[in-house]
């Protein structure tokens, strides 16, 4: 299992090299808005909107790279000689160094561009200011777990249980107006701690489902 594991982070390596120009576009980007709020007459924004730009985005990339090889790549590695223990272990922790790593780049280049700002003049709110602080492991973990569960989907039940969990997420997102207030009124009594774990058990339960479809799929 660790040889197999080893050898899959050598062989994704290759991906860390575009990390850093990608992030560094990201930023560009970033900084472009943030000077359109300027120009607009919204300062105390920019600095929000260049970590903002920087971390939506990234989180986007890492959760798709974290799809395309729990998917795609996974189905190619397992015709190999490699065990599926130490291969998903493999393509798990990649996913997690490229969330981790382009988050950490996020938090970085926007604290940065906020302390520019504070120099040049003005006050603007650091990064953890202003954004809650479950953001951050969330942009971390969600993409592998998310690519961990249509990992297992398409592992399961193929294309079609991809398009399928798709179209539910854009029901739901598309709904969302009609579904979240009268959740929020019913969860609202609660202490916020039990929904919490509520959640926290059911992402449990769908990573190990996940995980049990994935480690029992075909060689193809």
């Amino acid at each position: 299992m660790n040889r197999t594991t080893r050898a899959v982070l050598r062989y994704t390596r290759e991906d860390l090299k575009w990390i850093l120009p990608v992030a560094l576009g990201l930023g560009v980007l970033g900084e472009v808005l943030g000077l359109a709020a300027l120009s607009l007459g919204e300062p105390e924004n920019a600095s929000k909107i260049v970590v903002g730009v920087l971390l939506a985005i990234t989180f986007l990339i890492s959760t798709i790279v974290s799809i395309v090889y729990l998917a795609n790549q996974f189905s190619l590695f397992l015709s190999f000689s490699t065990t599926r223990q130490g291969l998903v272990a493999g393509i798990l922790l990649h996913s997690l160094r490229i969330s981790l790593l382009q988050t950490a780049i996020a938090f970085l280049w926007g604290t940065a561009d906020t302390l520019v700002r504070r120099a040049l003049g003005g006050v603007f709110p650091l990064p953890w200011q202003w954004m809650p602080w479950v953001i951050w492991p969330l942009a971390v973990l969600l993409p592998v777990w998310i690519g961990l569960f249509m990992g297992g989907i398409i592992q399961r039940f193929g294309a079609k249980g991809f398009w399928c969990a798709y179209f539910v997420f854009l029901l739901g997102n598309t709904g969302i107006s009609q579904w979240l207030h009268p959740v929020i009124d019913a969860l609202r009594p609660l202490p916020w701690q039990i929904p919490a774990a509520g959640l926290l058990l059911l992402a449990a339960g769908l990573a190990a489902l996940s995980l049990r479809w994935i480690r029992r799929a075909a060689v193809q």
